[in-house]
């Protein structure tokens, strides 16, 4: 056997075992004993440094070789790539580009890694064209880390189109693109590419992939999908395995059902661990059981489970969609005992929670106290003040943003997008969106486009916002079609309206607000038959109208109201207060507006219908039992109507008190007889 083949494998088997040291003794003997190492020596050792993760001598014996090949540009690139330095693996597949070198499939492999880790899709789309000059896109290896870079850099058309060009899938791909669809939110599209994989038999399912597809399973709550899934697994023989045990209890927490959820902690082998805990604590948030929730808490403790930060990310995030302010102060109150509110990611979820329960003053001051904000904090703050309406806000902290270094994401613009729609900024929102690719590289999503129809047509600029849908590379999503609807209802465009009014019933046909907002428009415009056959239309199709309702939390306890209500135990209390709002706000010059009622009756009866909407019921109780000083904060499901916002800034002001509303599409604050809107909503 050759010397240099030996020493090769010698080297080799230091960098399999990460004796480091060992390394570097044999590396100082040849630099003494010999007159030069050659270079196919020098590139074993350099991979050798960076397997054991030794840069310093990497980058050392790197400068240092008088002659480079292939392999050793490779070898540094991927070793700075495996040791998390992305931004020096992109710079020295830069120089080695400049170098003349035509690069490997693994130097454009590790590269694009770097780019995915960076979540930089502008870097990653410049290797995707370099791929292409020399045919590498269509290799599995560099095929699929393109997927995955655009998967997660949020470019999910792109990552579908590279997919699809792999002339042979094998596990790693199937898995990266049923990954990427349920992390992205196209869970529908997960269980179909799922669905596929099956079909293919030269592939293998492993635990990865059930693990991808239960995430889908969870994000659609579909329990019957998640029980066929569950039974596969069992079948394949990863019943027992840790990961895919974990992703099945979130599955059947997610999905409510938690005595199964409860059944594979039991049944695994080593039992309950911090992630299946987490899930556990999560599920009974997400059904609205906190006294459950802190009990598992205190139970997991007695059995050597502690919440980390990332269960504590989960719990407050889990509070914020449910805007439970209550039991999210609680877990706040927790997370500072722990410590872990020095966590990034923490601090993130607890600016969204508070923003989105309606204290915006705690987010800012939780958002001030982070050391160094990431790009997840800063899309929380954003978040928050698009939320309440604040658009100027949520442009000047993006510009903050960007002017420190950090870079946006896709969530960044649809925050944005949103912050300009609630607060009229029209043309400062189109120049933004228009930013997304020419500035920072990022392409739009359906996401993007919805919101800027949304935002032209909030504002009445309906023709534009037919010309924009013309001009997109998409059909509008469900959201553009609806939020367009809304508009038209709003400013009053019936053709437009209908045109609306039929994609969104060929796309969401069991959406009964569809026929709502249409017969709204109809009635407006005194079209009583069309109103009819609207109604007709949703008898037939077993479609009802949703119910408006509002809650509030009160002395630790969520009440629900719904429209009408006469269930509540204080209702005799809640109706007199009622009446008495209604005396004292028309003194003030409160005059009703029932235009947007659709019923066929008496202003009268009207009047008395409007005065009955949920969150009128909500306030009047929350008037009665909550302390003076203490702000009012009222949920609500949909919505809320011209004549509601106009009765709740009166009523703000003959009660000296501050009243928030948070309805479907955002917050409105009520004080001394003016909203936080502008009346612009």
């Amino acid at each position: 056997m050759e010397e240099p083949t030996v020493l090769a494998q010698l080297i080799q088997s230091y960098a399999r075992n990460c004796k480091l040291q060992k390394g570097k003794q044999l590396h100082g003997y040849l630099l003494v004993s010999a007159n030069s190492i050659s270079i196919f020596i020098a590139n074993h050792l350099l991979n050798m440094y960076a397997k054991c993760g030794d840069l310093h001598h990497a980058v050392a014996l790197f400068d240092s070789m008088p002659q480079k090949n292939l392999t050793t540009w490779t070898s540094l690139i991927s070793g700075f790539s495996q040791n998390n330095r992305f931004l020096d693996s992109l710079r020295t597949f830069s120089s080695m580009w400049n170098a003349g070198i035509r690069p490997t499939q693994f130097a454009f492999s590790s590269s694009i890694h770097a780019s995915t880790e960076l979540g930089s899709l502008a870097s990653g789309r410049q290797l995707h064209t370099f791929s292409l000059k020399f045919g590498y896109n269509v290799e599995l290896f560099v095929g699929s880390s393109l997927g995955d870079m655009y998967s997660k850099c949020g470019s999910l058309a792109d990552a579908c189109r590279i997919f699809e060009e792999l002339p042979k899938k094998d596990e790693v791909s199937w898995t990266a693109m049923i990954d990427g669809y349920a992390k992205n939110g196209y869970f529908n599209k997960a269980l179909l590419s799922f669905r596929n994989m099956l079909h293919d038999n030269t592939v293998v399912v492993d635990q990865y992939v059930f693990c991808s597809v239960l995430s889908a399973c969870a994000g659609l709550k579909d329990l019957r999908i998640g029980q066929t899934v569950h039974s596969c697994i069992v079948r394949s023989g990863f019943g027992t395995d840790i990961a895919t045990s974990n992703a099945l209890t979130d599955m059947y927490s997610k999905t409510g059902d938690m005595e199964s959820a409860l059944g594979v902690v039991e049944s695994t082998f080593n039992g309950m661990n911090v992630v299946s805990f987490s899930s556990l604590i999560n599920g009974y948030v997400e059904m609205d059981r906190g006294e459950k929730s802190r009990y598992g808490i205190r139970g997991g403790k007695r059995r050597g489970i502690h919440p980390n930060e990332f269960t504590f990310s989960s719990l407050i995030k889990a509070c914020a969609n449910h805007a439970a302010l209550e039991l999210g102060t609680q877990f706040h109150a927790q997370v500072i005992k722990t410590s872990f509110i020095h966590e990034p990611f923490v601090g993130a979820v607890l600016v969204d929670m508070y923003g989105k329960c309606g204290l915006l003053l705690f987010s800012l001051q939780i958002f001030d106290e982070i050391p160094s904000p990431s790009n997840i904090s800063w899309n929380s703050i954003i978040g928050a003040f698009a939320q309440h309406g604040y658009g100027r806000d949520a442009v000047e902290a993006f510009q903050q943003m960007v002017t420190r270094g950090i870079e946006p994401t896709h969530i960044t613009f649809v925050n944005l997008l949103i912050a300009c729609s609630h607060s009229g900024l029209i043309d400062q929102g189109l120049r933004l969106f228009n930013s997304m690719q020419e500035t920072f590289g990022i392409e739009p999503t359906e996401q993007h486009y919805s919101c800027v129809i949304d935002m032209l047509g909030r504002a009445g600029r309906l023709k534009e916002a037919e010309e924009f849908i013309g001009r997109m590379p998409c059909e509008p999503s469900a959201f553009g079609w609806c939020s367009l609807l809304g508009s038209c209802r709003t400013h009053g465009s019936k053709e437009l309206g209908e045109l609306a009014g039929e994609k969104l019933m060929k796309l969401e046909p069991e959406n009964s607000g569809t026929h709502v907002l249409l017969s709204t428009i109809y009635a407006s415009s005194r079209q009583w038959e069309e109103v009819k056959a609207m109604r007709t239309l949703m008898r037939n199709n077993g479609l009802r109208k949703l119910p408006g309702l509002s809650w509030v939390e009160v002395e630790k306890k969520t009440h629900v109201f719904g429209p009408e209500d006469w269930s509540h135990p204080f209702k005799d209390q809640i109706y007199a207060k009622l009446e008495d709002l209604s005396e004292r706000i028309r003194e003030e010059g409160y005059v009703p507006f029932t235009g947007s009622l659709v019923s066929k009756v008496e202003d009268s009866e009207k009047e008395w219908l409007l005065w009955h909407h949920s969150e009128r019921i909500a306030v009047a109780f929350a008037l009665l039992r909550s302390p003076a000083a203490k702000p009012i904060i009222v949920k609500k499901n949909l919505r809320m109507c011209i004549d509601c916002h106009a009765a709740f800034k009166l009523i703000a002001k003959v009660e000296g008190r501050e009243i928030i509303v948070r309805d479907n599409t955002r917050f409105h604050h009520f004080h001394c007889g003016e909203c936080s809107c502008g009346d612009y909503w």
